[in-house]
């Protein structure tokens, strides 16, 4: 798993799915403050265990479901390739 993220990918996957931060909060069962914290804090480091100036797993993964289910996943960087977001499926298998 990735253990670093952009903050700014939270906006941009949150903007894909079309959901407030509210709404996305309201989604993952976290709170908007939580949400909030996310999309402003620059690098993001994800901890197994919960730790000062760390996000916890448990966290992450209540918020990449919660954009899962609205088909947005994000991407992490690699050698060749930047961070990004992006539908997890076609257009045409995507609910209209």
């Amino acid at each position: 798993m990735q253990r670093e993220w952009d903050s700014r990918l939270i906006v941009a996957a949150r903007g894909l799915a079309g959901l407030t931060i509210e709404e996305l909060a309201a989604e993952a069962g976290v709170t908007k403050r939580t949400v909030s914290r996310l999309e402003v804090g620059g690098v993001l480091h994800i901890a197994a265990k919960k730790r000062h100036g760390h996000v916890s797993q448990d966290v992450w993964g209540k918020v990449t479901e919660a954009l899962a289910r609205h088909d947005v996943e994000m991407l992490p960087e690699d050698g060749n390739h930047g961070s990004g977001v992006r539908w997890m499926r076609p257009r045409a298998d995507r609910a209209k």
